[in-house]
């Protein structure tokens, strides 16, 4: 097969309709963007300017999180919640829906919930343990620690005898005195449990929005927060948003709730506090047994009610389950768009992509983290899984487009299909750069460099989700998660949060798991014993309640096997596989060869008239192969998100040709019929040779700063920071301008030209005509018939980032850092200054040419 031949079609069958095309667009399509509104210091001369910026540069939806203000602004700060603040809150709207961005916003400000009407006996609370040894004395002091004793009341005190019997004394307590009588003398030990309240208050909270953080797991505290936020909408008659959003559990002080006892013996059949000793020693089965009913408690008072209320005001719910202590699987289940968070940057070796060691921290959401959210959305036949994306993938100033998309790729691959930036500050259009900006990177906002090109990228995902949203999905196998297990164990505190950052050390065996799974070349989504309680057996696969099939379930090694659950497998006999046996998963599915032979990630998902593929080349090998599919089709096309163009695949007996250089990427569709008769085939066979475009070059500058208006003759492409003083500082775009000579016979070639090393994104004209943008590796475009024989002119405007700049700053003593409490910080959160930032190569780094592709 040539990868330059070209197809004459003359035949079309009804299914082509979809072959010829993207789907269609939607605001769900494009990325959404956290949007931090600092002091809620908004205006709406200012909100009308950045929503139109935002709309323009193809953001499709804005998530208001309020947080702490800017230094010196006080002024105009707007107290959250306030007939002010909701006043902007409707223009807002208002603007939002003109520019046809979809509003979502936080239900609080900073994070966790909680506010200044959240009242001390509904906040986050967590247990005091008064343990003491009884040796003869009758009054018992069960005062608690100085640290501890602030806001903390008594709760319960149990008495303990050698034979095991536990002994409610609550009663006999008074004034941190208990008080034995004559019969008690017997017992060794007493333990009296205090609440303490308040543990935690709302973090980076907004003026109007600080205080103590809710009490997650208890109804009433969850309903009278939110009836605080629906009468502020309420008096103010304005609109709900389109959705509510709830940021990652971070509640890791609370550790109780008043009601704890009581649900406990309701739930696990037997009394927790007679089981104290046991509690405090981490032993597992109680340990477990405490956890799971936390989790039960924040599923059904928290996330339940929050969705509940939100659907009774019309809007909609998008929830980051990770962090809390509950069955992730049953929280992102009961919401309506589950959210899955990245941190860091993932290595995955990528040929030519940029790294920058020391200023950057490793991605603590690898690909089995990745798929918590996007399961249960498969499972529960929910359509979007969204993602806090691209969290501190490096220092501010230094991150690229070109880093953006392996990551983006990795979340796609896992399910992922309704992206959000973390994230994009609301700055004043006069502000003095750098503007105000989030603590933490990415900084996807009109006052970056990266701003220029982003378009690009954003068209890139808008295409991904287009595809990734349309039909169902179709992976292999669910996935029990052992969730028991992993309770009881790390027992070294009672609380366990199921965080992105520590699932390395709280599940190890579940990742390996998934990870064999991956490797033998199937996917797969996780269940709960909830959820897998409603999955049935029909025509020889397993459905699940909202209808989604697959073709078995494995127990992965280790699970231990309740009597519960082996009845829900009984019942699901013979679709069960136990452990990662590839044996049998093959007996039931085909594995993918683009996986196991290529190495390749990919999300298949299923349609109407087939299938369809998302498919990255995440290695540092090119990919140039014959490959079967898993599933059956007649035809197939290929559909590339970076530019969206449409090319016939090439099929023949030995499979269809995957060609994917190291970081390329390509949706696949197959259908079920064939979609043309092939005529008038057409080819070149002719290789040319490579041609490298080695003359002199011109350097000048546009959109930069500071101003620089001399033009620089190159003998070779070089990088711009190193030319002379005011180019080493500067940001902007460079243009490198150039001539190259071509022959006739060279035009019969299908010419790419490759800009080889780019700092950071390019723009590429020849003779006058726009031919695309390289923001991602490869830096790779189509010529697209531009080219002609005789001299060419070659225009490349690159942008760089505005790392140069700011280190510049810091070295002159510019107080840009502005914002209250935790200001601008580095990927450690420390405070720093980037005076010492060796120059940031900007521009053309290597040599350019012409490929025959």
């Amino acid at each position: 097969m040539k990868k330059s031949s070209f197809i004459i079609l003359s035949t079309l069958f009804s299914a082509s309709v979809m072959a010829q095309s993207w789907p269609t667009q939607t605001a769900e399509s494009k990325a959404g963007t956290r949007w931090w509104w600092l002091g809620s210091a908004v205006d709406k001369e200012n909100l009308k300017w950045n929503l139109h910026e935002y709309a323009k540069h193809g953001i499709g939806a804005v998530e208001i999180t309020p947080l702490y203000g800017v230094q010196g602004n006080e002024k105009n700060n707007i107290p959250y919640l306030s007939d002010k603040w909701m006043e902007m809150l409707r223009y807002t709207e208002e603007q939002a829906e003109r520019n046809g961005i979809e509003l979502d916003m936080s239900t609080g400000t900073g994070w966790p919930f909680g506010g200044p009407w959240v009242s001390l006996k509904e906040s986050a609370c967590r247990a005091v343990f008064v343990e003491k040894a009884i040796s003869g004395n009758t009054l018992i002091d069960i005062t608690p620690a100085e640290k501890d004793a602030k806001n903390a009341f008594l709760h319960k005190v149990m008495l303990y005898a050698a034979d095991g019997t536990a002994t409610d004394v609550t009663q006999q307590a008074k004034s941190n005195q208990l008080v034995l009588q004559e019969a008690q003398r017997g017992a060794y030990k007493v333990i009296a449990i205090f609440i303490k309240y308040g543990v935690m208050k709302v973090k980076r909270a907004a003026p109007g929005g600080e205080g103590l953080v809710i009490d997650h797991f208890d109804r009433r505290a969850v309903a009278n927060y939110l009836k605080h936020i629906e009468q502020a909408f309420e008096r103010t008659k304005t609109p709900y948003p389109h959705t509510f959003f709830n940021d990652s559990y971070e509640v890791a002080d609370a550790t109780w709730t008043p009601s704890l006892l009581e649900e406990f013996e309701k739930r696990r059949g037997y009394k927790l506090e007679e089981h104290l000793p046991e509690l405090i020693a981490y032993e597992p089965k109680v340990l477990s047994d405490y956890r799971e009913t936390l989790g039960d408690l924040l599923l059904e008072n928290f996330t339940n009610q929050w969705t509940a209320w939100a659907h009774s005001h019309g809007a909609i719910t998008r929830n980051q389950a990770h962090g809390s202590p509950a069955n992730l699987i049953d929280c992102y289940a009961a919401v309506d768009i589950p959210e899955i968070e990245g941190f860091g940057l993932s290595n995955f070796g990528i040929k030519g992509l940029r790294e920058d060691p020391g200023k950057t921290r490793k991605n603590d959401s690898d690909f089995s983290m990745l798929k918590y959210a996007p399961s249960a959305a498969h499972i529960c036949g929910k359509k979007f899984t969204s993602s806090e994306t691209f969290t501190w993938l490096t220092e501010h100033f230094r991150t690229s487009l070109s880093q953006l998309k392996p990551d983006i790729d990795l979340m796609f691959c896992a399910g992922v299909n309704h992206m959000f930036f973390h994230g994009t500050c609301y700055s004043p259009k006069e502000d003095e750069w750098p503007g105000w900006k989030f603590y933490a990177s990415i900084d996807m906002s009109p006052t970056n460099t990266i701003w220029r090109d982003a378009p690009f990228f954003m068209d890139y995902v808008t295409r991904c989700q287009s595809f990734l949203q349309w039909g169902e999905p179709d992976n292999d196998f669910l996935v029990y998660l052992p969730v028991r297990d992993m309770w009881k164990k790390n027992i070294n505190k009672l609380l366990m949060q199921f965080s992105i950052h520590a699932m390395g050390q709280l599940a190890p065996e579940f990742i390996q798991s998934i990870l064999a799974i991956e490797k033998a070349g199937y996917d797969c989504d996780y269940i709960s014993d909830k959820l897998l309680a409603k999955v049935s057996v029909k025509g020889q696969q397993l459905v699940t309640e909202a209808g989604t099939h697959y073709k078995a379930i494995i127990i992965p090694s280790g699970t231990t096997i309740t009597p519960e659950l082996k009845r829900v497998l009984e019942r699901l006999s013979p679709y069960v596989i136990y452990g990662e046996d590839t044996q049998k998963m093959a007996h039931f599915a085909q594995p993918e060869e683009m996986k196991t032979s290529c190495g390749l990630k990919l999300i298949r998902r299923r349609n109407a008239n087939g299938y369809h593929y998302f498919i990255a080349n995440l290695t540092a090998n090119d990919v140039e192969e014959d490959v079967k599919l898993a599933v059956p089709f007649k035809d197939a096309k290929w559909f590339n998100p970076l530019n969206g163009e449409i090319t016939d695949a090439d099929i023949d007996d030995d499979g269809i040709e995957v060609n994917l250089r190291s970081g390329e990427s390509m949706i696949l569709q197959v259908f079920n019929t064939p979609l043309k008769v092939s005529e008038n085939a057409c080819s070149n066979e002719d290789e040319q040779d490579e041609i490298e475009i080695d003359n002199s070059w011109t350097l000048s500058f546009i959109e930069e700063t500071p101003h620089i208006d001399k033009t620089y003759q190159l003998d070779k492409l070089q990088t711009w920071e190193s030319l002379d003083e005011k180019t080493r500082t500067v940001m902007g775009t460079g243009v490198y301008t150039t001539s190259f000579e071509l022959k006739k016979k060279q035009l019969d070639a299908n010419w790419y030209i490759d800009l080889g090393d780019v700092r950071e994104s390019a723009r590429v004209y020849i003779n006058g005509q726009f031919i695309g943008c390289a923001w991602a590796v490869p830096f790779i475009l189509d010529t697209k018939g531009t080219l002609k024989a005789g001299r060419n002119e070659l225009r490349v405007e690159v942008t760089n980032l505005p790392a140069n700049r700011i280190s510049e700053l810091d070295r002159q003593g510019v107080k840009w850092r502005k914002m209250e409490e935790i200001n601008v910080v580095d990927i450690n959160y420390q405070k720093t200054l980037y005076d010492q930032w060796k120059p940031v190569k900007s521009g053309l780094a290597s040599k350019v040419r012409l490929i025959y592709k």
